[in-house]
Formats: structure tokens, C-alpha cells, sequence
């Protein structure tokens, strides 16, 4: 980087909103930009093949790793939280699922207050940025933005079955989940084009760096946020054991993921008076809601076995499955190595009094297992169902350590705390037993690997999901919007 100490704006952090902002407010060469982001660069191919998620996911090269404290809703479990530690963020090493949201979701902000942003607003931001291949209503669905966006590359024939199976059980099918009705099960639409990974830096960072629109600077860790009279007017941050502090002629923009903002809002002197005092850092405003309000997706791994002669994609990860899903890749851009391991979506609702679905589920024709944040494929043929309560009422807290504020933060997940997302949690696994015995299934379907038939009451369905229950790794809420007394942005 170019020894030059002022920008219009300073953006820090480069994962799925800094390269956007990037991108857009760097249109028409108006303003300088400048991206701060504290990972590497994505130049492994790891990055770009959609199978590399198995081995970036749990990397200490790609992923923060971020500990966890014990969850006493959990049986006082701990587990490494992953996020993205590079260029592009989480977008870089997540499952390439593309899921908006539900409308109703957005309208609920508005409700609050929140002015701009029902679903009638954000809907023409949605289509800007995507360019769907598949057969979207055009009143719901973009085809010229950035973000390439794609139906499930060459399914697996379990993942077939799985959204017919839950189309026997009454649970319908969504012709396109991110269009008029969410609801139902489908296979998945994918952040894939042409056989790579679409992270946001692809779509919309590397393009205006490219074009000298923006500079991005790696491997810069941001330690504060310069504030004078009020307001931001740059930021200090490290790299390469020099400390540098660059001004922002009119704005900084913290996008540092719903971890690292609200760490850096906390180093800054903005957040809790008293959590603040504890770390010996400066008081600059007491905002009280920094690191609160945490919520996560937690999810169960429902593993299911097969029939002898029923082919599961476990067996693309045996040597000879590589040697032949690579050969299969690099002529094709298809097969195991071109696909997410996750193939299918499900949004449903646990009850008829839902107003919108409360349940999501994530189907794969394959079984592994997440240790320490890392995956592990099953040497046993199986398939797999996760599923997640989409809007969990229970809420965890993000703080600083307080002898080591410049390290990682403190997480206390509390993923179970509310009673009803359990019982929400308890009705999904047993919409996925019934998805498992529908016809589709008869001719593949074994004795379920877990948490096995014995598993029936709900409180033998409870214990196992505070004893098994782990983050799907959308983590989410620690800078709430909203005008309340613990909200951290306005609208």
C-alpha cells in the first residue's frame, strides 16, 4: 500500500458487507475507498472449488476459530465458532447456500421502527445484486447484478428423493424459496458459476480493485477506531509489525462480521460503561447493547443409514472417489468436488400457527461429522438432515476478556436458553423422521445412526440436544438496529 494517510472512505473488513459497500461506493470513481481487512488473500484454490469448504472450515489459515465459554444451556459444552479469516470473509469458506430471508422477517424490522427496511424496500437491493440462472419470477428475482447465483449443480439422486419425500408428507415444494413463497423443500440455489465458488471479494471486491476503484490492504488488523469531537475520522490498525492510523474524510464503516464489529466498537470505547472499566479501556460513549442480543442457528445432525447398494457421496471422499470426482471436475466442473455437501433446503413451519416458516433444514446425501469446528467425513454410507429454528428466542453475549482485550472475545452462546426453541427444535427432528419413512425413501432408508429409533419421548429428544445441539454458523444480532435502549445502529 501507497504511503498515503487519507481516504473518503475507510471500510473495515472485507467479508459480504465490506466488499459490497466497496464496491458501490467506489461507482464512478467519485470517492476513494479504502478496504482494511485482517486475513489473508484468497488465492488458494481451496477458496474457489466449492469442496474446499472441507478443508477451510476449522483451517487456523482461513478461520478465526473463535472459542466459545461453557453454555450452561448445554450442559456447560464449549465448541470453536468458525468465521472467515480472509479476503471475502465467510463468504469464502461457508456452504454456498444463497437464502435471503423471509419477507416477513424484513417487515417485522420495519414494524419496529425501522423505517427502509420492510421487504418492499430491500426486494429491488435483492435483484440488484444477484444474477439468478435458474426460473425465477422476474417481479422477485435479479439477472444482471454481480453475485452469480445458480440451482444445484448435477444433485445427487438422495437429494432428489428428499424433496420429493417431504412433498408425500404434505410439506409441498418451493419452486423458488427466494421468491414469492418460502415455504416447502427444494434443492438448494447455490453461490456457484460455472463449477467456483461466487464469494462476495469474487463478485464485487476483486472487480473494483481490478479497475483501481478501490485499494485493499490484507493482513491489517484493525486496533481502534480514530474518534474526534463525536465522530469517527479513521482508524489505527497493525500489519506486518507496523502500527498505521489513516484518516477518513467522510466516514469509517465497521464490516466486521457480528464478531469482529462488535470487538472493535468495544477496543474503541464504545459499548458497556462498566465491561469497558473491567478492560481498562477509555470510555468513549456507554452503549450498552455492544455484544449483546447474540443469536446463532443452532442445529442437530440427524444421521441416517442406508441400504447396502444405495451410493452416498461418503464414498466420493475414499481415495478412488477423489481420483474420480477430480478427473469428473476438471472435465465437467460437476460432481462432488463442484457441488455443496449440503444439497437441499427445507423451510417449515412446526405448527400451524406460524405465520412463516420457524424451522430450516439443511438435507446432505452424505454423513460427517463437525469436531472441533473441523468436518469428518463418515466411513459408513449414510445421509443427513440438520435442521435449525430460524428465529431462536434465545440469546447469547459477545465481551471483551478482560486481561486480554486485544484478543479474542469472549462468547457465551446460551444456544438452548428458551424453552420453546427446544420444543421447536424436538418437532423438527420429528418432521425429519417422517420425511426419512416417506415412499421416496423405502427402497434407501437403514436404521437411523443418530440419534437412533430409541430416541422417542420428548425428554430423551431433549437431552440429546443439549448434549449434541451445535451452531449452524450464521451468527447474527450483536450490533442490534432499532431505537430501543439496547440497540447499537438506528435504521
Amino acid at each position: 500500500m501507497a504511503e498515503r494517510d487519507s481516504w473518503d472512505y475507510v471500510v473495515v473488513g472485507a467479508g459480504a458487507a465490506g466488499c459490497v459497500l466497496a464496491e458501490r461506493l467506489s461507482r464512478g470513481r467519485r470517492y476513494s475507498v479504502l478496504v482494511l481487512e485482517a486475513g489473508g488473500r484468497d488465492w488458494s484454490p481451496l477458496h474457489h472449488v466449492p469442496a474446499g469448504k472441507l478443508f477451510t472450515l476449522g483451517n487456523p489459515r482461513y478461520d478465526w476459530r473463535y472459542r466459545t465459554e461453557a453454555d450452561p444451556s448445554r450442559f456447560n459444552r464449549t465448541e470453536v465458532w468458525p468465521r472467515g479469516k480472509v479476503v471475502g470473509g465467510s463468504t469464502t469458506i461457508n456452504g454456498l447456500f444463497y437464502v435471503r430471508g423471509n419477507p416477513g422477517d424484513f417487515d417485522r424490522w420495519a414494524t419496529l421502527g425501522n423505517r427502509g427496511w420492510s421487504y418492499a424496500d430491500v426486494l429491488p437491493h435483492f435483484k440488484a445484486l444477484e444474477a439468478y440462472g435458474g426460473q425465477g419470477d422476474p417481479e422477485f428475482r435479479g439477472t444482471a447484478g454481480a453475485l452469480r447465483i445458480s440451482d444445484m449443480p448435477a444433485p445427487h439422486m438422495l437429494s432428489e428423493r428428499f424433496v420429493r419425500a417431504a412433498e408425500e408428507i404434505g410439506l409441498g415444494r418451493a419452486r423458488d424459496y427466494n421468491g414469492e413463497v418460502q415455504d416447502g423443500a427444494s434443492l438448494a440455489q447455490t453461490t456457484i458459476h460455472r463449477g467456483f465458488r461466487q464469494s462476495a471479494a469474487k463478485a464485487f471486491l476483486h472487480p473494483a480493485v481490478r479497475e483501481g476503484r478501490v485499494t485493499l490492504v490484507s493482513r491489517a488488523s484493525v486496533q481502534r477506531i480514530e474518534i474526534e469531537a463525536g465522530a469517527a475520522t479513521g482508524v489505527t490498525f497493525a500489519r506486518g509489525g507496523r502500527v498505521r492510523t489513516v484518516r477518513a474524510r467522510r466516514e469509517v464503516l465497521v464490516a466486521a462480521g457480528a464478531v469482529g464489529s462488535p470487538h472493535l466498537l468495544l477496543l474503541s470505547g464504545i459499548g458497556p460503561a462498566d465491561q469497558l472499566r473491567e478492560a481498562k479501556v477509555d470510555l468513549v460513549r456507554d452503549v450498552p447493547g455492544v455484544g449483546q442480543n447474540l443469536q446463532e442457528h443452532a442445529g442437530v445432525w440427524i444421521v441416517q443409514g442406508v441400504k447396502p447398494g444405495i451410493r452416498t457421496a461418503n464414498m466420493d471422499y475414499n481415495p478412488l472417489g477423489v481420483v474420480r470426482q477430480g478427473l469428473r471436475y476438471l472435465t465437467t466442473r460437476q460432481g462432488a468436488i463442484g457441488t455443496p455437501t449440503a444439497q437441499c433446503v427445507a423451510f417449515l413451519r412446526t405448527s400451524p400457527a406460524e405465520d412463516s416458516p420457524d424451522v430450516q433444514v439443511h438435507f446432505m446425501p452424505m454423513g460427517y461429522r463437525i469436531d472441533k469446528s473441523a468436518i469428518e467425513v463418515l466411513k459408513t454410507p449414510a445421509m443427513m438432515a440438520v435442521p435449525n429454528v430460524n428465529r431462536p428466542d434465545s440469546r447469547g453475549e459477545l465481551r471483551l476478556d478482560p486481561e486480554h482485550p486485544r484478543g479474542p472475545p469472549r462468547l457465551y452462546p446460551r444456544l438452548l436458553e428458551s424453552p420453546r426453541d427446544v420444543e421447536r427444535m424436538i418437532a423438527a427432528c420429528r418432521l425429519i423422521r417422517r420425511i426419512f419413512a416417506a415412499p421416496a425413501f423405502s427402497e434407501a432408508v437403514a436404521e437411523e445412526l443418530f440419534p437412533g429409533p430409541a430416541v422417542q419421548s420428548d425428554g430423551e429428544w431433549e437431552r440429546v440436544l443439549r448434549e449434541r445441539v451445535g451452531p449452524v454458523f450464521h451468527i447474527a444480532g450483536t450490533c442490534k438496529m432499532g431505537s430501543d435502549a439496547g440497540a447499537v445502529v438506528d435504521a
